[in-house]
């Protein structure tokens, strides 16, 4: 009987949380259509940026996963600096 309760508390507890996710947290597209028009010009300016930066880290993530060093002995991900 109490493991019921626990499940059917967890799986309530789990469904409300997702429902309040999915209403309360808006998409990408929403926050962008509500930026100001100057932030938003500077924002999609930069996007290209921000994906070169992403795709930098995420392929030296990968080559660091290749290796059989430990984390803390492979090269560092490059930042730039503005």
């Amino acid at each position: 009987m109490s493991f019921r309760r626990g499940l059917f508390s967890f799986v309530g507890i789990m469904s409300v949380a997702v429902l309040l996710r999915y209403t309360i947290v808006p998409d990408e597209d929403k926050i962008i259509k509500s930026m100001s028009p100057e932030v938003r010009a500077e924002y999609e300016k930069n996007k290209s940026k921000r994906r070169e930066q992403h795709d930098a880290i995420m392929a030296q993530i990968i080559e660091n996963a290749k290796s059989d060093k430990p984390i803390w002995d492979v090269s560092p991900v490059k930042q730039s600096k503005e």
